[in-house]
């Protein structure tokens, strides 16, 4: 079962920043995942909300700031206000820190409830930028930006994310040319499970944080899980009792 640290070390660090992400680097972890929104002069920008309000020190929606302006915000999060670190990062600074390793990197397009026209062509520039295209997974609510980017590099691997138990979505899922099925782990169940293996999806579940949820996950033989305490994950996962 691979562990994705879920907006990097999340649990501990202040999500989606360049502190969280390089706090994962040594743990024997599979992957990272992020979430990207675009800023008002065209940059991509590592953030998962719309808006700055929850985990900065600003107010507003992300397309409005110039990455100059957002630059400018302070992590909101105790302790780390006025780490350097833990500004936003461009999609960019996060990719030049994890190229050199062997990370798989999922870049969520926050697609869903604001339109950033053409973010696929721009994500993927990025991606192919650093050589990357082998080593990434597109994840997305949004089916147009999957199909997007599909019609961009049908290669890159990607996933649908839901969040609402949706008929025929395993279906939905495979005609859309994903790769991956990503579902709440409210939703996991070994019927859907065995359902995407046969129709040859792997399953990522979120966001696994317990013990007792990373081993039932490990027990359906889910493929994947994203956990904001990848330390914890890794060291479950890699104990005696479950290798």
């Amino acid at each position: 079962m691979n562990i994705y640290a879920h907006r990097g070390f999340s649990g501990k660090y202040p999500e989606n920043t360049i502190l969280a992400f390089k706090k994962c680097l040594d743990m024997d972890i599979y992957g990272i995942e992020l979430d990207v929104h675009r800023t008002k002069d065209g940059k991509i920008v590592v953030i998962h909300d719309e808006k700055v309000d929850r985990t900065f020190n600003g107010h507003g929606f992300v397309k409005d700031f110039t990455l100059r302006k957002l630059k400018t915000l302070n992590s909101s999060f105790e302790g780390y206000q006025n780490n350097k670190e833990c500004k936003i990062p461009t999609l960019e600074e996060v990719l030049i820190l994890v190229s050199p390793t062997d990370l798989i990197l999922n870049i969520e397009l926050k697609t869903d409830k604001v339109n950033y026209p053409n973010i696929e062509k721009d994500v993927l520039e990025l991606i192919l930028k650093y050589n990357m295209k082998n080593r990434v997974l597109i994840s997305s609510f949004n089916s147009n930006s999957l199909k997007n980017f599909h019609k961009l590099d049908s290669s890159v691997k990607t996933g649908l994310l839901c969040y609402l138990p949706i008929n025929n979505v395993v279906n939905f899922a495979k005609f859309l040319g994903n790769s991956y099925l990503h579902p709440p782990l409210v939703l996991v169940n070994e019927s859907l499970i065995e359902l995407c293996h046969k129709n040859l999806l792997g399953v990522n579940v979120y966001t696994v944080n317990e013990e007792d949820d990373i081993i039932h996950c490990l027990k359906l033989n889910v493929d994947g899980i994203f956990t904001n305490y990848p330390d914890i994950a890794s060291n479950l996962l890699h104990s005696k009792q479950y290798s």
